[in-house]
């Protein structure tokens, strides 16, 4: 008989029998998971690979030699000796028994229900050639409407309980339960409230039935009516893939994840590809693609007033004012700005129009925010500035630190990977955060630091390990002694210093030290209370003298991973959308690597170094800058006022910009052009962790938008340099010249060498990277402000996205209780909050995360300008600028709501998900 070997990771192997074969698995594997290993497929609807076995649907029946009766093979356990049977005709007319009596209790609602078409039951039905089953018991229970996005119908439900268990056990958010209710069972929210929770719709998805449906998309399709395209999610660099279910071309129905499309039986590959799921932003942001405030048409501005054109006029104006300026006042007087939610083909495309057509390198990306940092720290250790850790890497971590992140907020998927890791793989996972997030619950050690006091922290880890002479045994003998010139550094500042400033005592940074420098492999996640905040560039450094000191930097299964904010921030710096690198992030002052691009584009590269965001703005308040080209970007809308952004863009003779929607920003140009979202093109985004995935085009553009890519092509041909592109697959080709093995993703073969990286840039500013200067007193300022991002928006392109802002509407304000107390604040109490810079009056909401002394405010909302209260410094390293965070006063002005946030819209927000600790966010 054939051997087969079922091998799922642990070490102990026992032999059973199966059909016949003899097989090795694993002790404790449950049978159902040998089974289905083997290729044998078992009926199951209670059963999933992403969460423990629930053994509810009574379907996944076998036969156990000693067992008088059947077996339900996802619950039991594999045994020595044992002898097992499946597909038997008892064993079918058993099974079919446990499918008829759930159908006794289940509507035949089929022609009504969202689930006709793909339900397992009713799939089952037609397997086991089901027929008559005599009168259906009625429940009587009415359907649960009360959530904002979800319905739950519990006549339908068949008490699996995979909505449950994928939401406790995957999401670790807990938010479901089965209830006892007027003698039935149902599944409510913790508390048996309204349904208020990271609504990332797994529940949904797992659901074998029709119990459970989209609030959006209810009663409007049924499953052959719609063309499912799969493609790459545009909110954030966690890189999702997502189902887009397009009905007549036209309108986007519903989102779903790979979860629904994945094998029963594919645990094996979880860690490796992920559960599948995806977040609230891919489920339910795909509504701002048909909003009816896309831009359709281009538009010229005629006496102050921009009116709608053709593309030829449009084409035509903007090629000729950029070729008369170019010829009067030279290349250097042309700028560029593009969205790193753009393609990498479209990214590519536009820095070679700016530098081939337009002759300046005057050009950037929305990567300036913040990722540049990252990317100038890493890229003398990675080609990349990446160092291409694998999502399995991050998952098998032993030990992970988050440092300046709300993980589970902006990278939720990511986080899921983390979560995977507490749960799956027992790993130390340390939050360093002055909130209490959602991960800081769950994870083995929360650091919650003074706000602020993120560059203490890093710099007292590094300080500690010297002053305790621990370190990697291998880091002694590199090149030019790192832990001498470390310790030579490290004594400007004192760990007494460091306590005092991040509130965390001695013997915890000790323990966290240690903890990160023993494990084997150590992953650090680095967010934007690092990146993008005062010294960012410096503080990554600091990062990568920690990784070094701990053996950390090179190894495999280690590595730092910086969290970006727009999906494609990564393929932005790789596609030379900065005035550094060209494509391949090769520096553009290298006059050689240089050469050999203008050998491949057959043109001659301006010369002159170029200017980054910060810069460019300064040239046009300065007057040299006469042109202006943003693609998706708006400075207006997104730079406090402090920077004087409309200053000078009104000193700017042209400008041009290219967007779906009309902006701050764009009402001020002369020349709007209408893009595409990513639903109507194609190309690809490279996440975060250096993988390159396709986006495909799944519904034709809205009115005469057009690719961003064509656009480029269209106007360079109308200035006499010929870009001429039929499709974005011959871009890639190009790319690929250039950047060999680029679309196979980044991976750990990008790596340089350390040894050159500490005989070189590692000593560049060591000093000065150590040298501290203690915060101000607050004064008449008391609080601390922060701008940061949350869950349910991604930028501020999520702000236009109907369904979005009805599950997230709050532009309020957050404070903690005590705080609010002092100042007798409760929610909805309106307040003015003062900087230096100016005042503004909001709603306040009372956030228990929140430590005292710090108050957070959604970066994704305008209104009212609370951007404008913050300070900008620019980093004179790398160009990056720092405007979260800042010092405030609050004085309270009145309880009632504002009148931009009517008092029913208030009321119709769902409770926060903070205050039901079951049912809600952890």
């Amino acid at each position: 008989m054939a051997e087969q070997l079922i091998n799922l990771g642990k070490k102990e192997m026992i032999e059973c029998t199966i059909d016949g074969e003899k097989v090795m698995a694993e002790k404790g594997t449950s049978l159902y998971d040998v089974i289905t290993s083997m290729g044998k497929i078992l009926p199951a609807m209670c059963y999933h690979y992403t969460f423990k076995p629930f053994g509810s649907c009574g379907i996944c029946l076998v036969g156990v030699e000693g067992k008088k009766m059947p077996v339900r093979s996802c619950t039991a356990p594999v045994k020595e000796p044992m002898v097992v049977t499946t597909g038997t005709p008892e064993l079918f007319e058993a099974q079919k028994k446990a499918i008829e009596k759930h159908l006794t209790t289940h509507p035949l609602d089929c022609p009504v229900c969202d689930a006709d078409g793909h339900c397992e039951l009713q799939d089952m039905t037609f397997n086991f050639g089901i027929g008559s089953i005599g009168p259906v018991k009625q429940k009587g229970i009415p359907e649960d409407t009360r959530s904002i996005v979800l319905d739950f119908n519990m006549e339908r439900c068949i008490l699996c309980g995979q909505c449950i268990n994928i939401c406790k056990e995957v999401q670790m958010v807990d938010a479901l339960r089965f209830m006892k209710k007027d003698g039935q069972t149902h599944v409510v929210a913790h508390g048996d409230v309204p349904l208020f929770c990271e609504f990332c719709g797994d529940c949904m998805t797992v659901c074998p039935v029709g119990a459970i449906t989209d609030k959006y998309s209810k009663y409007k399709f049924k499953p052959w009516q719609l063309v499912k395209t799969q493609t790459t999610c545009n909110f954030c660099p966690d890189a999702c893939q997502i189902i887009l279910n397009i009905k007549e071309e036209k309108e986007v129905i519903q989102v779903d994840s790979p979860l629904s499309w994945t094998e029963k039986w594919g645990e094996r590959e979880s860690t490796k590809s992920g559960h599948g799921g995806i977040c609230v932003r891919g489920r339910y942001g795909f509504r701002y693609i048909t909003s009816p405030e896309r831009l359709q048409v281009p538009l010229i501005k005629t006496n102050n007033q921009l009116e709608e054109t053709s593309w030829w006029d449009a084409t035509e104006m903007v090629s000729k004012r950029l070729s008369e300026i170019k010829a009067v006042y030279g290349g250097k007087s042309i700028a560029g700005l593009i969205s790193a939610r753009c393609t990498n083909e479209d990214l590519y495309l536009f820095q070679k129009f700016m530098r081939v057509a337009l002759g300046s390198n005057r050009i950037d990306s929305s990567a300036r925010y913040g990722h540049m940092n990252a990317v100038r720290a890493l890229s003398p250790i990675a080609q990349f500035g990446t160092q291409g850790l694998s999502y399995e890497e991050i998952t098998k971590a032993q030990t992970i630190l988050v440092i300046g992140s709300d993980l589970t907020e902006t990278n939720p998927i990511i986080g899921l990977r983390v979560k995977e890791a507490l749960r799956r793989y027992k790993a130390q996972v340390v939050v360093v955060h002055p909130m209490k997030t959602n991960l800081a619950e769950l994870a083995s050690h929360h650091l919650p630091i003074k706000p602020g006091s993120e560059g203490w922290f890093i710099r007292g880890l590094v300080k500690i390990l010297i002053e305790e002479n621990l370190g990697d045994s291998s880091v002694a003998g590199k090149s030019d002694g790192p832990v001498s010139k470390l310790r030579d550094a490290v004594q400007s500042i004192s760990l007494e210093q460091v306590v005092e400033h991040t509130g965390i005592p001695r013997e915890t940074l000790l323990e966290v030290a240690k903890l990160y420098l023993e494990t084997e492999s150590a992953v650090l996640f680095v967010g934007e209370g690092i990146l993008k905040t005062h010294r960012g560039f410096e503080n990554m450094k600091v990062l990568m003298d920690l990784a070094i000191l701990a053996g950390k930097l090179d190894r495999d299964g280690c590595g730092i991973i910086p969290l970006c904010e727009e999906n494609n921030e990564q393929g932005a710096v790789d596609m030379g959308a900065t005035s550094e690198f060209l494509p391949g992030q090769v520096p553009y002052g290298d006059v050689n690597l240089r050469d050999k691009v203008e050998q491949s584009w057959g043109e001659i590269l301006p010369t002159h170094s170029g200017s980054h965001l910060m810069g460019i703005i300064e040239k046009a308040r300065q007057g040299e800058i006469k042109a202006l080209y943003l693609v998706g970007e708006n400075p207006l809308g997104t730079l406090p006022a402090s920077v004087n952004v409309k200053e000078a863009l009104e000193k700017v003779e042209f400008i041009i910009v290219q967007d779906p929607f009309l902006t701050e920003t764009g009402q001020l140009a002369h020349v709007v052009l209408p893009a595409c979202t990513y639903i109507e093109k194609t190309g690809t985004f490279t996440g975060m962790t250096g993988m390159v995935l396709p986006v495909k085009q799944a519904m034709d553009p809205v009115g005469e938008s057009r690719a961003d890519w064509q656009i480029f092509s269209e106007l360079s041909g109308a200035m006499g340099y010929p870009m001429e592109y039929l499709e974005s697959d011959e871009i890639q080709k190009e790319i690929e010249g250039l950047v060999p093995q680029y679309y196979e993703g980044h991976s750990k073969k990008n790596r340089r060498s350390l040894s050159s990286y500490l005989s070189g840039a590692f000593h560049e500013g060591i000093m000065e990277r150590y040298q501290l200067v203690p915060s101000t007193p607050p004064g008449s300022y008391p609080y601390h402000l922060v701008m940061g991002q949350i869950l349910y928006h991604s930028g501020k392109l999520s702000t236009r996205d109907k369904g979005l802002m009805e599950i997230y509407p709050k532009n309020f304000l957050r404070i903690n209780p005590a705080d609010s107390e002092r100042l007798q604040l409760g929610d909805g109490a309106r307040v003015r909050m003062d900087s230096e810079n100016g005042s503004v009056e909001l709603v306040v909401e009372v956030d228990a995360m929140l430590p005292e002394g710090l108050l957070f405010y959604p970066e994704h909302f305008n209104d009212p300008p609370v951007k404008d209260l913050f300070a900008c410094e620019v980093d004179a390293l790398t160009g990056v600028p720092y405007f979260k965070s800042a010092r405030v006063s609050l004085t309270k002005t009145a309880d009632a709501p504002p009148k931009s946030q009517p008092e029913e819209s208030v009321a119709a927000v769902a409770p926060d998900p903070q205050e039901d600790k079951g049912g809600e966010k952890a």
